[in-house]
């Protein structure tokens, strides 16, 4: 592994940039469906799930580091699926709960 440091502070930058990327995502459909959330509400009313983002997000980025492939869109992909597929989980369960 020869990443450089460089390279590994500007894709834990852009997987930072998806992360929120994706959540800025889910607090603008909340506000074009009604709910006036603001993006401090939306983290303070899903910690977990804004903690399990930035976890994936650490995974994802231990991936790519360990394949040698930090890109720079790799890295923001990283960031922003790890949110989305969070996303995804939680509404199939909450789906197979109801």
């Amino acid at each position: 592994m020869t990443t450089e440091l460089t390279t590994l502070l500007f894709g834990a930058g852009m997987a930072a940039l998806g992360n929120i990327t994706h959540i800025l995502k889910r607090v603008v459909e909340a506000r074009a469906a009604g709910d006036p959330i603001t993006i401090r509400r939306y983290v303070k009313a899903n910690p977990y799930r804004v903690a399990l983002g930035i976890a994936s997000t650490a995974a994802l980025m231990g991936l790519l580091i360990e394949l040698d492939q930090i890109t720079a869109m790799g890295a923001f992909a990283a960031g922003y699926m790890a949110d989305s597929g969070l996303a995804i989980l939680s509404a199939r369960t909450q789906r197979s709960l109801s």
